[in-house]
């Protein structure tokens, strides 16, 4: 009888965590959604954004027909050019052209499983 209430205990405490795990990625696709929502406007949009640094970045935005670069930090932003509409290239996959780089964790993983099997050798 331990056994199997052992096994049952397992498997309900499986449940709970995939409940948990389950509610906490729909919480955070909600959240992301409505705040894109909220950031969305009619004359302005980032078009890519570039992290340098610990809370610095470089912002490609679209404000109006013109497309301006804007350094940010965590106390400031700042003008740096404008550019022209021919010197931009906006990838055809995006959607309404925006751009924010994202890490590519599938090459994190790829990277972490060769050293794991290079690893297996030794």
């Amino acid at each position: 009888m331990t056994g199997v209430g052992g096994i049952a205990e397992l498997f309900s405490a499986l449940l709970i965590f995939a409940f948990v795990l389950l509610v906490t990625y729909l919480t955070t696709r909600f959240v992301g959604t409505y705040e894109k929502q909220k950031m969305t406007g009619r004359n302005l949009t980032v078009v890519e954004s570039v992290r340098l640094s610990g809370g610095k970045s470089i912002d490609l935005v679209k404000a109006g027909d013109k497309y301006i670069l804007l350094g940010e930090s965590k106390d400031s932003v700042s003008f740096l050019c404008e550019l022209d509409e021919e010197s931009i290239t906006i990838p055809p996959e995006t959607e309404s052209g925006t751009v924010i780089q994202k890490p590519d964790f599938r090459k994190f993983l790829e990277k972490a499983g060769e050293i794991i099997h290079r690893n297996d050798g030794k």
